[in-house]
């Protein structure tokens, strides 16, 4: 930058160059106070692009060097609040870190993706959970680039088979029953909670559940809600006529033990049944496939069976939307599709129309 008189113009010209560009500018002034007035402001602005120039040149040097596994780290620990979100998500996030932990992310392409989806395929993986997982990563991405950690998401265009959820009917009453009286001590209380109240199985919800939470004398209990969508911390649900007996004994016999849960092994609290489930299900000889889950299932297919309006049975489960309980929870049996079919009047009078066959 500098500052010149011309002779022939009779003016005080100032020449910059621009720090972005690299292009050189000059403009004249009438008297040199202004020319230096300009070439001052001109001299911090050009500081101040400088520095800009400089950050966005380290930012894009970063960015070529982040690895997904710093990247899904950072993802969970800025973008979420939520720890039942991201226990779920970093679980199938777990499977995108074996393949990819080790990569730049800036660097991952559609055929890479196309190569995880079919090893997963090859283990036995549902499309629909192939979808969630790659999901989370392309979801990661977006972050980034709203967040200046990556330039561009490189799987912006790529696109999935759809899939939809292998519904996995829930037990029947025989299964139930035979779960129930082969299962270790802590699994029935599961079983016999999960179809009576319905909760969420697992640490979200009923393996929180302590006494103190249940009322015998008004027979009902304060079930801990899971943090999905909830403004409360729990939820009332009535306890059943014919289970109070069976908790009025489980509390004597966790009283004198001193136990605060409601399902506990060895005295203490469960974070998972899977092993004992499946022993469960082994020595109950049932083959297919059960999950402690379908428990929560069966409560709402068999409580909207008999006549449970959905928006009660909906509340009862912790759902803001009773349309869950419509699309998720209602596995329909044979006898209910017979009974809705015969359920409509005889509009027709078909049953008087026995020797003539409408529509030959």
């Amino acid at each position: 930058m500098s500052i010149q008189f011309h002779e022939r113009k009779k003016k005080w010209v100032v020449t910059w160059r621009n720090p972005w560009t690299g292009k050189k500018h000059t403009q004249g002034f009438d008297d040199e106070t202004s020319a230096v007035a300009f070439e001052t402001a001109q001299a911090e602005i050009a500081a101040k692009e400088r520095a800009l120039l400089r950050k966005a040149r380290r930012q894009k040097a970063s960015q070529s060097r982040i690895s997904v596994k710093d990247l899904l780290e950072s993802y969970f620990r800025l973008a979420h609040s939520n720890p039942v979100t991201i226990r779920q998500a970093q679980y199938h996030a777990s499977h995108v870190l074996s393949a990819f932990g080790h990569r730049l992310a800036g660097q991952l392409n559609r055929q890479d993706i196309l190569n995880f989806s079919e090893a997963q395929h090859l283990r036995g993986i549902a499309q629909i959970t192939v979808n969630r997982r790659v999901g989370i990563l392309r979801a990661a991405l977006n972050w980034a680039v709203r967040n200046g950690l990556l330039a561009a998401n490189p799987l912006h265009d790529l696109r999935l088979p759809h899939a939809r959820a292998r519904r996995i009917a829930p037990p029947t009453a025989k299964e139930a029953r035979a779960i129930l009286e082969v299962a270790a001590p802590h699994v029935q209380r599961v079983v016999i909670l999960g179809l009576c109240a319905g909760p969420r199985i697992g640490p979200s919800e009923l393996f929180r559940l302590e006494w103190r939470d249940v009322d015998l004398a008004t027979a009902m209990l304060r079930m801990p809600s899971a943090q999905k969508n909830h403004l409360e911390d729990g939820r009332d649900i009535p306890i059943r006529s014919d289970l109070l007996p069976i908790l009025r004994v489980w509390w004597r016999h966790d009283s004198t033990l001193d136990i605060r849960h409601v399902i506990s092994w060895g005295g203490r609290p469960v974070r998972s049944i899977c092993r004992a489930w499946h022993t469960a299900l082994e020595r109950a000889n049932i083959n297919r496939r059960i999950r402690p889950y379908d428990l929560r299932h069966a409560f709402a297919t068999y409580a909207l069976a008999g006549s449970a309006d959905i928006g009660s049975v909906a509340s009862l489960m912790g759902h803001v939307d009773a349309s869950m309980i419509l699309n998720t929870y209602q596995h329909v049996q044979s006898a209910q599709k017979r009974a809705a079919v015969e359920a409509a009047p005889d509009i027709l009078g078909l049953a008087s129309r026995e020797k003539r066959v409408p529509g030959i």
